[in-house]
């Protein structure tokens, strides 16, 4: 019985005492956010699809020696697609 009142305690003195980051310094970056600092090394196209891998809703294209290519929306169900080396 204490632990319950002790565990029930601790939590409302988080919550009472701003347990949460409301005013904290870190800055959530936007979802979905990507960054690409890294120069292509070969040729490929990667697909980013939804759940049942039937509809196309992004792509991150990449040529030698450029940046990576971003054009709509990437999901966790990519597909990579190999387009030759760089010379």
């Amino acid at each position: 019985m204490r632990s319950i009142l002790g565990g029930l305690l601790a939590a409302a003195l988080l919550v009472g005492c701003g347990g949460g980051n409301e005013g904290g310094d870190e800055v959530p970056s936007p979802e979905g956010e990507v960054s690409a600092q890294a120069i292509c090394e070969s040729q490929y196209v990667i697909k980013y699809y939804d759940k049942t891998y039937t509809t196309v809703l992004g792509t991150m294209q990449c040529a030698c020696g450029a940046d990576p290519v971003f054009t709509g929306t990437l999901t966790p169900y990519p597909k990579r697609y190999n387009q030759g080396t760089c010379p």
